[in-house]
């Protein structure tokens, strides 16, 4: 039996086995909410979209019509006044002067002669809000980069730019490469495209184009996309020991911690939500210092 004039020795909590490892995953500021959709241009879906938009509205209107035969005849077998019958709404005209760029059918005659040369190789042709879009097949794209060059009815001479952008809810592909090419002597431009599904290596540029090194050391860098034959796939804008590709839509805006750096000055107040996350985790009931 213990003594109650006796102080008793207080409790210790019992300290966690093993060491403390941050999970960068569970922090509230770095959940992911993946896209469902694949925003990808293409007059293909454009016009797959169109019809099935009209047979939905088909679809409602012979309901209506069904619903309307059915009220019409309980209506004469218990005596009452028929119903109206239902109206077909009409399409509103349109008379701003704003309108949807939308894909539409390929008429310029370098889309044409792309198709011409290239045949099956050439997956899809259209133009958009005055663009030229030619989407070949990812194991063609360097024999369409050097028609375009080398063809005197195309003739253009500079890759302006070369962009990639990943989808992660598309089924067959992963990203989409985009060269951006430039007549300087027809003052013309035109976007070559292509597929590309994740692990898959298209050929590189740079034997066609060099200013295609830096750019697809970017998209290497920033996607994980990498290019056979390149004469310097290395990381250009992160260190070589980075983790993770940061333009990839699973990618945390805040990234995995490796900007968590401590500054003399931190005036958006990352440091201070990065100590009450880290102590939340941990258990420590630590409040955030306020000047009086």
């Amino acid at each position: 039996m213990t003594d109650p004039n006796v102080p008793q020795a207080p409790e210790v909590p019992e300290a966690p086995a093993g060491p403390y490892v941050y999970d960068y995953k569970a922090a509230p500021n770095r959940q992911i909410v993946m896209p469902k959709t694949v925003p990808l241009p293409s007059y293909r879906t454009y016009l797959a979209e169109q019809k099935a938009a009209a047979e939905a509205d088909e679809a409602k209107w012979q309901k209506s019509l069904a619903d309307y035969e059915t009220a019409k005849a309980k209506a004469e077998a218990e005596g009452k006044d028929a119903p109206k019958p239902p109206v077909r709404a009409v399409p509103r005209k349109d008379d701003n002067d704003l309108k949807t760029p939308w894909p539409q059918e390929a008429q310029d005659p370098d889309l044409l002669h792309l198709q011409a040369c290239l045949g099956d190789k050439v997956e899809e042709i259209f133009e958009q809000a005055g663009e030229l879009v030619c989407q070949v097949a990812k194991e063609a794209i360097f024999e369409a980069l050097m028609l375009c060059r080398d063809d005197r009815k195309l003739a253009y001479e500079m890759l302006a730019d070369q962009t990639a952008t990943h989808y992660p809810a598309a089924s067959d592909f992963a990203f989409t490469v985009v060269y951006h090419l430039t007549s300087i002597s027809r003052r013309k431009r035109l976007r070559l495209r292509i597929l590309v599904p994740e692990g898959f290596a298209p050929e590189s540029a740079c034997a066609a184009y060099p200013s295609a090194n830096w750019m697809e050391r970017e998209a290497y860098d920033m996607l994980g996309i990498r290019f056979a034959n390149h004469p310097d796939m290395t990381r250009i804008l992160c260190p070589e020991d980075w983790e993770g590709y940061p333009l990839r839509k699973d990618y945390p805006t805040v990234g995995w911690g490796q900007r968590d750096i401590s500054f003399r000055e931190d005036r958006g107040g990352m440091l201070d939500r990065i100590a009450l996350q880290k102590a939340g985790q941990l258990g420590i009931n630590l409040k955030q210092p306020k000047a009086d």
